[in-house]
């Protein structure tokens, strides 16, 4: 894949490089996976919030965390 940078951008990422010793390909390749990290956490919290609002206009009744955490400690007791 080739994409096209702005050259105060491209100008940046050499400083970097320079400054860090650390390869062009490498900074460029870690602040994409910072960008797809970050919008697969929006992208979660978005979900969240989404299910919570479902569930609370569905009117059910959650189970209090206490009764759950005792379950839970229950099964890996066994």
């Amino acid at each position: 894949m080739t994409i096209a940078i702005p050259a105060d951008m491209e100008e940046m990422f050499q400083f970097v490089a320079k400054e860090t010793g650390r390869p062009l390909e490498e900074l460029i390749r870690e602040a994409l996976d910072r960008f797809l990290e970050d919008w697969e956490d929006r992208q979660d919290a978005i979900d969240a919030d989404r299910v919570y609002r479902e569930f609370k206009e569905s009117g059910e009744v959650g189970i209090p965390w206490e009764v759950v955490k005792a379950e839970m400690d229950a099964k890996h007791a066994l």
